[in-house]
């Protein structure tokens, strides 16, 4: 003979409690908000990169073409290089012991017999930091330093 179900037997269930779901729902937050801020810090990174890639260019296209047209080229520092990658530049000349503001009218010049000024520049943006110290020969960054702003 069949019986009914008691009370206590008809009170199981599969589903989650509220509780639980809460609990989920604030772990996936949480996950969310650090891959959020994880990819924005990509961003920033890949942004000065592109920076720093854009000043190398114009300082080599400088010097190839100071050697193609046998005369001097000049960048300036003041303001054609902060133009172009919109930052604050800081300019370190050799024999300089720190960075400082480039002056009025300051240029870096490329020679035709293919060599430039040694020359370090330091970019700051909002996204972050950018150091590079240029070869004389190539005019190519021998040492680059990016540093993200968090």
């Amino acid at each position: 003979m069949n019986s009914l179900p008691t009370h206590s037997e008809s009170r199981s269930s599969s589903g989650f409690t509220l509780l639980e779901v809460c609990i989920a729902l604030t772990i996936a937050m949480l996950i969310l908000g650090v891959s959020v801020l994880g990819i924005t810090g990509v961003q920033d990174e890949q942004r000065l990169r592109e920076s720093a890639a854009e000043v190398e260019s114009s300082a080599r296209e400088a010097l190839l073409d100071a050697i193609a047209h046998h005369r001097p080229i000049q960048l300036g520092l003041d303001g054609g290089i902060a133009g172009s990658v919109g930052g604050v530049v800081e300019v370190k000349r050799h024999g300089e012991s720190k960075f400082r503001a480039p002056t009025a009218g300051e240029v870096w010049e490329f020679s035709p017999s293919g060599v430039c000024e040694p020359i370090e520049i330091r970019i700051t943006s909002q996204a972050g930091v950018i150091e590079m110290g240029f070869d004389p020969l190539t005019a190519c960054a021998r040492k680059k330093n990016i540093i993200v702003n968090s």
